[in-house]
């Protein structure tokens, strides 16, 4: 199917981080702050950091390379993470201000769990790169900065968990032919939720899927997943 997003990215799977997830959702359903729609929430079991999101038009080909690099990864990502990469809740952001936000995110602390994945991300950004399935001229397109050189780059994303997402609520506002939105003022829901902290969570693998739902099971549809 021609225009069908693939990403690549991290899921969060862990119980008592989805338990916490879940509390934070219930708060913001019992208060009701203004301007808060459930419907903006991301769902549990979609929750994930994205490495890249990229447009394969279809191309089959491309789909299996990509599984391929992955697959050829998989070992020095291991090495990298040395079985211990762990998500630490470092505060709420937002995309572009908690006034206008498109997106409400949970911020992952700088820490060395943080500076591994970094390095996981760039170095499968350079592969991508180096095998022709995204471009250089892409990359600001695909939210991806080169903070290092021309000579010697260095990818960066900015590293965000999604909570809530103006585009969640539309996707529910155009199939009731309502009006859509650009953002939403996040400041009172920020509010209600500001002294919640959610627990460390583990990662423990990097899936490439279809961005679409599997609704069967309510997660994104994996094409192939690869341990950390």
């Amino acid at each position: 199917m021609s225009g069908l997003r693939h990403f690549i990215m991290i899921p969060f799977e862990d119980p008592k981080f989805l338990e916490d997830y879940n509390n934070l959702c219930n708060t913001l359903k019992a208060y009701g702050p203004k301007n808060f729609d459930e419907d903006l929430l991301q769902k549990p079991s979609k929750l994930h950091i994205s490495a890249l999101i990229f447009e394969l038009n279809g191309d089959e080909e491309k789909k299996r390379k990509v599984c391929s690099i992955l697959k050829e990864l998989q070992e020095e990502m291991k090495k990298i993470s040395e079985g211990n990469i762990v998500y630490k809740f470092g505060g709420f952001g937002a995309f572009d201000s908690f006034e206008s936000a498109r997106v409400v995110f949970g911020k992952m602390e700088e820490d060395g769990s943080f500076a591994k994945l970094e390095k996981i991300i760039d170095m499968i950004i350079k592969k991508l790169l180096k095998e022709e399935i995204i471009k250089e001229s892409e990359l600001e397109r695909l939210h991806v900065e080169n903070k290092g050189s021309d000579s010697n780059p260095f990818y960066k994303i900015e590293m965000h968990l999604t909570l809530l997402n103006a585009t969640f609520l539309n996707k529910v506002l155009k199939k009731e032919n309502k009006k859509t939105i650009n953002s939403f003022n996040a400041t009172y829901i920020i509010d209600c939720i500001q002294d919640i902290k959610l627990a460390d969570c583990p990662l423990k693998k990097i899936d490439f899927c279809v961005l679409r739902e599997d609704k069967s099971i309510g997660k994104y549809e994996l094409i192939q997943s690869f341990d950390l």
